[in-house]
């Protein structure tokens, strides 16, 4: 039985009238005849029993149609429910982006998509990569840009673009002036001699940025002149913004006016995969589709 089944035998018993239950929920007499019938048959009891042209229930329809209606209001209640998530869906949305991302992600994404939605509620939770997609695993969080090739069951991820390894320095130093323009590289390039011997903003290496800068300098050889640790890109890169210093990481072509972007010569061309990841199970509505598009759009090179 389903829940339609239900509702027919109630609105039976409350017309007292195959004929008349038949106008209400809109289907034939015969129908709705063949249908207690074949409902009583199943059952192998009768819920009515007919008396001066009426119909009237039975014990086992009392009970029927006492179970029938709490069945027929939790059905109800989880429609409503399920729609008013929906509903609250498509008005809501939760990102996950990295630390070094998010002012970008409210700049470059966020302006443009509240001209066109400005009624939508958006959570921007920044972190590294590992906690977006853990945050989008346990249903924290909807979308998560990410950039490292953490593949995991149950997670679609969506191709965005690719982010070069850079080394941010700030805008106005004399290293922002040494790079050399070459051909299939998206900044200047400087080799490491060029700036191995300058103060270094050294990232945590639970960071995609950090971790590959210890990697890069290991294989290298070399030794940075670490003026300061911080925990997040974005902090990196508010250091190298105020002068601090220089550091590495995946870097997006939109960034923050008191940086200059170079290649490093002993890593081009080293492009990372730019992912937006979300659940496999999960409907992605159009304003997510709308965000992953400006995100294409503006973030990536």
């Amino acid at each position: 039985m389903n829940v339609k089944d239900y509702r027919y035998v109630i609105e039976i018993a409350r017309q007292e009238s195959v004929s008349q239950a038949a106008d209400v929920l809109c289907i034939t007499q015969s129908a709705l005849t063949k249908f207690l019938q074949r409902t009583e048959r199943e059952l192998g009891i009768a819920l009515f029993f007919r008396k001066n042209n009426r119909l009237y229930l039975t014990e086992a329809g009392r009970f029927y149609v006492e179970k029938g209606r709490e069945i027929v209001r939790l059905d109800d209640e989880m429609e409503s429910g399920i729609r008013s998530i929906v509903e609250d869906r498509e008005r809501s949305i939760r990102v996950g982006c990295s630390m070094g991302r998010e002012d970008d992600m409210v700049r470059e994404v966020l302006v443009p998509f509240y001209r066109n939605h400005p009624e939508v509620h958006v959570q921007v939770v920044s972190g590294s990569t590992f906690s977006g997609l853990e945050k989008v695993e346990k249903n924290e969080l909807d979308l998560a840009l990410v950039t490292a090739g953490d593949y995991r069951p149950g997670l679609n991820y969506y191709p965005v673009g690719e982010v070069p390894l850079v080394l941010g320095v700030p805008a106005d130093s004399e290293l922002a002036e040494r790079g050399r323009a070459e051909q299939g590289c998206p900044y200047p390039v400087v080799s490491l001699d060029q700036w191995i011997s300058e103060p270094f903003i050294q990232l945590s290496s639970i960071t995609a940025s950090g971790k590959t800068a210890r990697e890069f300098f290991k294989r290298e050889g070399a030794v940075p002149q670490v003026r300061l640790e911080v925990n997040s890109v974005r902090s990196g890169l508010k250091a190298v913004e105020a002068g601090l210093g220089n550091t590495i990481f995946w870097g997006t072509a939109k960034m923050n006016r008191g940086i200059a972007c170079l290649t490093l010569k002993e890593l081009q061309p080293v492009p990372q995969r730019m992912y937006v990841a979300y659940r496999a199970n999960y409907r992605l509505p159009e304003i997510g589709r709308e965000l992953i598009a400006l995100i294409r759009k503006t973030l990536s090179l």
